[in-house]
């Protein structure tokens, strides 16, 4: 189990509604705060020269002890922000403990 004292982090989250605007934009619910959570920001470049491309593979550690929250399928693509930027959720998984089949952690990896 984690010290709650290594959550350090504040993030809003948002689940796509499915529907789009006028100008053909996804549309997002209102955003819910989760605190404390721990968020670990990763910037990778590759490429060369003139062809370099910048990635922002983040992975957002959510534990439901210390935040009440059920995340599933339907919060993919949903929006995770944290007061710097906005990421996309592209994957969610859930660890489980390992003596009772209870969810331990979630693990949001964001782009």
């Amino acid at each position: 189990m984690i010290d709650k004292r290594m959550l350090v982090d504040t993030v809003t989250i948002q689940k796509t509604t499915g529907e789009t605007d006028v100008w053909g934009k996804v549309t997002y619910d209102e955003p819910t705060t989760l605190k404390p959570v721990r968020f670990d920001r990763a910037v990778s470049h590759t490429g060369s020269g003139q062809n370099r491309a910048e990635n922002n593979f983040s992975v957002l550690m959510i534990y439901p002890k210390y935040t009440p929250i059920e995340l599933d399928d339907s919060w993919l693509n949903g929006l995770v922000n944290d007061t710097h930027r906005d990421y996309i959720i592209r994957k969610i998984i859930p660890q489980y403990h390992p003596f009772k089949h209870t969810i331990l952690c979630y693990e949001v990896e964001v782009i």
